[in-house]
């Protein structure tokens, strides 16, 4: 367990936890002290197709020293949304760290979508979202301090170039997924104005690179875990780490590329556990 415990005392909602991005950045958060609700459908046996569930990232932080508490959550249906919520405030009061992680793309042809597909879609990666923090904020305000942190993306800004079945081979048809996220983002940016006068901070984390998770191997895209597009899950979560425990005053409104923004804070990368160095830096080395 990380020695440095910034988050200590604080409780943290992180959805989609129980494999990928969302497990690495709950584990992060629990290793620096929060108590970390994990949140996810895979609470008592995993999601179809999908390995693991949330009661296994609970087993992996308790093991460190960590605490972590399981609740059900399908952030695309909004009885889902409410019933979480109201779990989360009877258990715990006030939440004062919100991460929104949770999603599995559908790369499909735009004719190809149901409206059952789209509904999902949007469910998941903006109303679901919006809803949790919704939800959430008056409990902040009412605290006086919060942090939020939404999960974005590069496909907002990598946008599709001639040749274009290039870019779909390496990126997917990620139309309708890239557009979700780009309200995500411009979402991030406009809350941050509007909540910076309540101490409560939002920011945005995204991966420079993919970062190779369940989901992503499903897409069945045209490269694996060793390629070069692929960075480690440790610097999204180390970013997000930093991110939740700085105050609106230092960082609010901030897009933050994982490993880069970790390369112009000159904060190093530690393990999921916080015991161990992944890649060093120093704010000498930083402002060289």
């Amino acid at each position: 367990m990380d020695s440095n415990q910034s988050l200590a005392g604080r409780v943290a909602v992180v959805t989609g936890a129980s494999r990928g991005i969302g497990k690495a950045i709950a584990t992060r958060l629990a290793s620096a002290g929060a108590h970390v609700i994990l949140a996810a459908r895979s609470v008592d046996k995993p999601t179809a197709g999908f390995a693991g569930t949330v009661h296994d990232v609970a087993g992996t932080i308790r093991a460190f020293g960590g605490t972590a508490t399981p609740i059900g959550l399908d952030v695309a249906d909004a009885a889902s949304r409410e019933a979480f919520v109201k779990a989360c405030q009877e258990q715990f009061g006030t939440v004062d760290i919100l991460v929104n992680n949770a999603g599995t793309p559908l790369y499909k042809n735009i004719d190809e979508y149901s409206f059952d597909d789209l509904r999902n879609q949007i469910g998941m990666y903006y109303e679901g979202p919006l809803h949790l923090i919704n939800m959430l904020v008056p409990g902040m305000k009412a605290k006086g301090a919060g942090a939020i942190l939404n999960l974005g993306s590069s496909s907002v800004v990598k946008l599709p170039k001639q040749p274009f079945d290039q870019h779909l081979a390496y990126f997917g048809i990620d139309a309708l997924y890239a557009s979700l996220k780009a309200a995500d983002h411009r979402l991030s940016f406009g809350l941050a104005a509007e909540l910076y006068a309540h101490n409560i901070s939002v920011n945005i984390v995204a991966p420079v690179r993919a970062v190779w998770t369940p989901g992503l191997e499903n897409l069945g895209l045209e490269f694996g875990p060793d390629h070069e597009a692929v960075e480690k899950e440790e610097h999204i979560a180390e970013a997000a780490l930093a991110l939740v425990s700085e105050p609106p005053e230092v960082r609010t409104g901030t897009l933050a590329w994982s490993y880069q923004f970790l390369d112009e804070i000159g904060r190093t990368t530690m393990s999921l556990d916080g015991k161990s160095v992944i890649e060093e830096r120093s704010p000498q080395k930083a402002e060289a």
